[in-house]
Formats: C-alpha cells, structure tokens, sequence
C-alpha cells in the first residue's frame, strides 16, 4: 500500500475514533429517555406516565396522567410533549453547557378533583436553562366529562359579567384582610379585577371553587403564589346548576379543607350607592376635648369620618384612637410630628409613616391603610415608599387660619357636594364647633357622611351600577 493509502487509511479511523467519542459524549451529556406506566394509586381507572433522562448536562422527569378519555388525553399529551420537546430544541441550540450550565425540566401533576362531571388537574413546572434562575408555572386543565369540554372561567357562571364582578368583590374584600398583601394594595385590587385572565386558573371541587394566583398577580414575586377557596353555595343563583349538584361533584377521595377560604358573604356596605355622600376628614389629632364633640356628633348622626392623626399626639392619647374606632370612623396617617416630607432624605420620610402606624397599631388595632401627608406635600418616590393610598382633599375652609365657627360651617356648606372629601382639623375648639353645625346639617340635607374607604367603595359602587346599566 502506497503511503498516500496508508495516510488515508489513519485519518479515516481517526474519524471513526472521534465520531464514536462524540456520540458516546453526547449521548452522556443529553442521556438516554425512559418511559414508564402505571397505575395511579389513588384513582384506579388514572395510570401516570413517567418520561426521565438523567444526561450529564441535560435532565428531565416529566409526569402526566392518562383517563383513558381521548379528548383529555390528547390535551394532556400535547402539552407534555409541547414543553418537552421546546425544552429539547433549547439544549441542543446551547454552545457551553456544563455541570454549572446544566437543563433541567420538571413536570409534576396533582389532580385536585376526580367526579362524575368534572377533572380538575394541577401542573406544576420547573425548568432551568443553562444556570440561568429556575422558572416555576401552573398550568391548571378543568374538564367536563357529561360535555366532552375543557372548562375556562366562564363557562362555569350563567351570566359572564355577573360572576366574574361577584367573584372580584369577593376575592378582594377577604384578601385584603391579609396584612401580607396588602403592601401593595394597587397589585391586589388590580389582580382581581373582573377580568377573566384573572381567575384562569381554578379548580371545580366538592364544595368550594378553588383559585390560584400565580406569584406576582396579587402580591410580589417573593411572597409566591396564593390560594383561594370560594364556597359554591356563596354563588348559588350564579353557578351553572351542573356545577353545584353534589352527586355529580362528589370527588372519588375526601378532599382536605381549604387553609384560606369564604364560607360567608362579605359584610354588606351600610350606605346606599344611590344616595349622596361625602367624606369628612380630620388632620392633625387627636385631641380629647375637640375630638370627643366631634365623635358625639358623628354618633348622634350616625355618620362616620376619617381622622388624619399624627403619630406624636397619638401616642400622647392612645385611648383616643378606641374611641374613634368604636364609632366606625377611620383612622390615617398623617406622619409623626407633621414635617414637610418633600424637604427631608426620602428614609425620614418614610420613619414619619411607619412610626406612626405602629404607634396607630398598637394602640388600636388599626392598620391605615390611607396616608395624608402634611400641607399635601409628596412626590412619587415618597408615594412609591410608604405603599399607602395617598389621600388629599376637594373643599378647605381654611379652618387652621379662621378661627370664626360660623365662617368655617358656611364655607363648607356651600362649597360641598355629593362625592367630595372635606378638610378640617380636629385640634381647633372653633374647628370643633364647626363640625356639629355640619355633621347635623348635611344629615339633614339627606348625605351620608362616610370614611374615606367607605367613599371610595361608594364610588365603585356607582361606577359598576353605570356599567352594569349601559
């Protein structure tokens, strides 16, 4: 053999000789799959299929189960096969992949219901992309098995909008109850409003209706996502009778109680969204002899206000802020000892608000949920800070200036109208006297005299009525 062939000959096995070391290395880098079935232990007509990969740098256990219901069977597949697959083209689409470069994916199921009508399938996944952080998703699957139809929100209520307001009202008046989530109470109202992106993901069960927020829709990335359970005779009128029956309902295994759950309707408001209303406000308290008038008046009238108090007299009179509690008024912050905020380093600033509200919590219980800052000065970064509802006002008499009682009423009484918010001070006798002439006059011009939190839940109210009606 010429030595050109011999040439030939060498560099053709060292071909073979790398080819074969590639695909051995790759077939330990991205492993070999295996496939398993068997039966559900929990649920005999349920088998789960099992698909795992233990590559060096590419790892996989994907779970999923199987009804033997084809139309079911299908979704489920195509959506483990879907999120398998786009994970496989992404590791093979990788250049430096290594132990600290790894892929990684996760799938894991939990069905939350099994009965005669519906399936309610939970899945949980994971994936890690080259190091990159994990990311974590919820995919909820609700079908109906008498329809032969997946479920989304409003397939469940006989009025669409109805149902999704109703479940809005009811979602957000018992979470913000949460302390946890009410730092950001913009993220929370906003995350259930009555949208149906809102509430894809829920679970038909025997007797509740359970929801899942995904981190970050209700409350920050941190705190993770949340859970809420509806009891459905709290919908009775509004559910679909198929949805309520408790025959067909009834799941094959006892489901555990809800943690957090409505087994109750929220309190009904005690005002009429149909009658004019105005809020009264009270900055710079409390004071014993000025305010108690101003409560007597309130309770004689049966009207509420929102008193504005500073975090130095509060402490002072912490019995003060019980009596305004007892009555149905509204405590808020008005900062420490009433500085211009806008004048100081934004964390002094925001120590003026959270001193006080501790004060304002320990002493009554309360946690303010509304912040009035002094002389209405605030900027965005202050207003970002403090995480509370920033509120001013639309009628000023100027009461700190005049101290005449009659020239305080009159101006009040001829520049207010229904759905404003009145400034006073509460400090002031003059101030004092003022308010009872007011209080009993506007009770006798038919308003109702409301907190600020009740104001603005009149509005809603009247907002959702307008809606409702076009």
């Amino acid at each position: 053999m010429s030595i050109k062939g011999k040439v030939s000959l060498v560099l053709c096995g060292l071909a073979i000789v790398i080819g074969i070391a590639a695909f051995y290395h790759n077939q330990q880098a991205s492993g070999t799959e295996r496939k398993k079935v068997e039966p559900d232990a929990s649920y005999k007509q349920v088998e789960i299929v099992t698909l795992v990969n233990d590559g060096r740098f590419m790892r996989y256990a994907v779970n999923y189960p199987q009804f033997h219901q084809e139309k079911l069977d299908q979704e489920i597949k195509r959506f483990a096969d879907t999120a398998l697959e786009r994970f496989k083209t992404s590791f093979s689409k990788a250049n430096d992949v290594n132990e600290e470069k790894r892929y990684e994916l996760n799938i894991d199921y939990e069905i939350i219901h099994y009965a005669k009508q519906t399936v309610a399938i939970k899945f949980n996944t994971y994936e890690l992309k080259g190091g990159e952080k994990g990311v974590r998703q919820t995919k909820m699957i609700n079908f109906d098995f008498k329809k032969q139809q997946f479920l989304s929100i409003d397939d469940l209520f006989l009025s669409k909008k109805a149902g999704l307001q109703k479940l809005s009202d009811m979602t957000f008046e018992e979470l913000k109850k949460d302390q946890s989530l009410t730092e950001n109470q913009h993220l929370l109202k906003q995350g259930t409003s009555p949208a149906a992106k809102h509430y894809q993901h829920f679970a038909i069960k025997d007797r509740y209706i359970e929801f899942y927020f995904p981190a970050g829709q209700i409350a920050s990335d941190k705190q993770g996502p949340q859970v809420l359970a509806i009891k459905k005779t709290l919908l009775k009128g509004m559910l679909k009778p198929e949805y309520i029956n408790k025959d067909k309902n009834k799941n094959e295994k006892k489901e555990p109680i809800p943690t957090r759950k409505i087994v109750k309707l929220p309190k009904q408001s005690t005002f009429n969204p149909n009658q004019k209303a105005i809020a009264l406000t009270f900055d710079d308290g409390p004071n014993p002899s000025t305010t108690s008038k101003i409560l007597t008046a309130l309770k004689v009238n049966k009207g509420h206000a929102t008193f504005f108090v500073l975090g130095s007299r509060g402490q002072y009179y912490p019995d003060m802020l019980n009596e305004i509690r007892k009555g149905g008024n509204e405590i808020g912050n008005h900062s420490y000892n009433h500085p211009l905020l806008t004048r100081l380093p934004l964390k002094q600033a925001v120590k003026q608000v959270e001193d006080t509200q501790q004060i304002i919590e320990k002493a009554s219980g309360f946690t303010p949920t509304h912040f009035r800052p002094p002389y209405g000065g605030t900027n965005q970064q202050i207003n970002e800070a403090i995480h509370m509802k920033v509120t001013l006002w639309d009628v000023d008499p100027e009461d700190w200036k005049y101290r005449n009682s009659q020239y305080v009423a009159n101006y009040i009484l001829t520049h207010v109208s229904s759905g404003k918010t009145v400034l006073m001070h509460d400090i002031y006798d003059t101030s004092a006297n003022a308010a009872v002439t007011i209080i009993k006059e506007l009770t006798k011009q038919g308003y109702q005299l409301l907190t600020v939190s009740e104001l603005e839940q009149w509005k809603e109210e009247r907002t959702k009525k307008e809606e409702l009606n076009k």
